[in-house]
């Protein structure tokens, strides 16, 4: 691998778009491909006509020191704000006040406006599923229409386990330990209610059999005037369900948590149902990044540390400081 090495990074979430700003930074040359049809991962945000809603990740955490810098370095101050609202706790069907341990940040507007200032001045190619690697000299990059990308001297995935070990399995030892990572998956509901909707809180953690986290989503600021909400499933009850249609967990989600709250969301401007198949780390790999110097090719993400944006964002920023050769 040359000095300055050309880089292709599968996965335009929070750890491909860190690192390739990071490594651009640097000098390398680094193209990003991702699957979907904008760059953000699970920090997307679904648009609406009545605003921005956020149903992936809620809010992020800036516990880290390296972090920390990293934000105060790179992004401008007007991009994250904190939540500024009250949180609560739901424990054996009693709501009280969270107690919190940490500001809980937010992008303005949509969640997704982090990954979208990231990803601003990098090359980036979405609506391109990479399906295959492929090598002779240096790395290609084979797309499900069978057109090809590269030559690339360094590989990373930053797709979930599951995807990253189909892409590295032909290639490297690597595959075999990410290959024992597992991933929750979760059903999250959106809802915007013809109502105004009063509730003391912005956000709020569930024990609960069904429910993990409901959101008064027009809490956070520009997301728009209307009642917004998100209702999230536990990971639990989220795997159990997985093959559930989505009018079902709709029906579901939303009556459970107009149960816990007592209130009731209907009559509805707009409803739909996401199912992120790879949400959270059940057993994260606990070291920071995966890298395979021999062959050239590593893996980054939340699911090496402990999951959420933190954790991919320190994930991204350790392999961007490695030696790659």
């Amino acid at each position: 691998m040359s000095n300055s090495p050309r880089i292709g990074i599968i996965g335009a979430g929070i750890a491909g778009l860190t690192l390739g700003y990071q490594w651009q930074k640097q000098g390398f040359a680094v193209e990003i491909f991702d699957k979907g049809r904008a760059v953000g991962g699970r920090t997307s945000s679904r648009r609406t006509q009545w605003g921005y809603l956020d149903h992936g990740a809620q809010y992020l955490t800036v516990r880290n020191p390296q972090f920390q810098e990293f934000i105060k370095a790179n992004l401008p101050p007007y991009l994250l704000v904190p939540w500024t609202t009250n949180f609560a706790r739901l424990e054996e069907d009693k709501i009280s006040l969270d107690e919190l341990d940490a500001l809980r940040y937010i992008p303005r507007q949509s969640m997704s406006n982090l990954c979208k200032y990231l990803a601003a001045n990098l090359s980036v190619k979405t609506g391109t599923k990479i399906h295959k690697l492929k090598r002779d000299q240096h790395w290609i990059l084979e797309d499900i229409n069978g057109h090809d990308y590269g030559a690339f001297d360094l590989v990373v995935i930053t797709a979930p386990p599951t995807q990253t070990v189909e892409l590295l399995s032909q290639y490297s030892p690597i595959a075999q330990e990410i290959a024992q990572i597992e991933m929750w998956p979760c059903w999250t509901l959106m809802l915007i209610s013809e109502n105004q909707v009063s509730l003391p809180f912005g956000g709020i953690k569930c024990k609960h059999p069904v429910i993990g986290w409901i959101a008064l989503n027009n809490s956070k600021p520009e997301r728009g005037s209307l009642t917004s909400i998100i209702i999230q499933a536990n990971w639990q009850w989220s795997e159990d369900n997985l093959a559930q249609k989505q009018e079902f967990v709709a029906d579901f989600l939303r009556q459970a948590a107009e149960k816990i709250l007592d209130v009731n969301f209907s009559p509805l401007k707009y409803e739909s149902t996401h199912l992120w198949r790879y949400a959270a780390p059940k057993n994260p790999a606990r070291q920071p990044y995966f890298l395979d110097q021999i062959n050239h090719l590593a893996a980054s993400g939340d699911w090496c540390v402990a999951g959420k944006i933190e954790g991919a964002f320190l994930s991204a920023l350790s392999l961007a400081e490695a030696k790659l050769i």
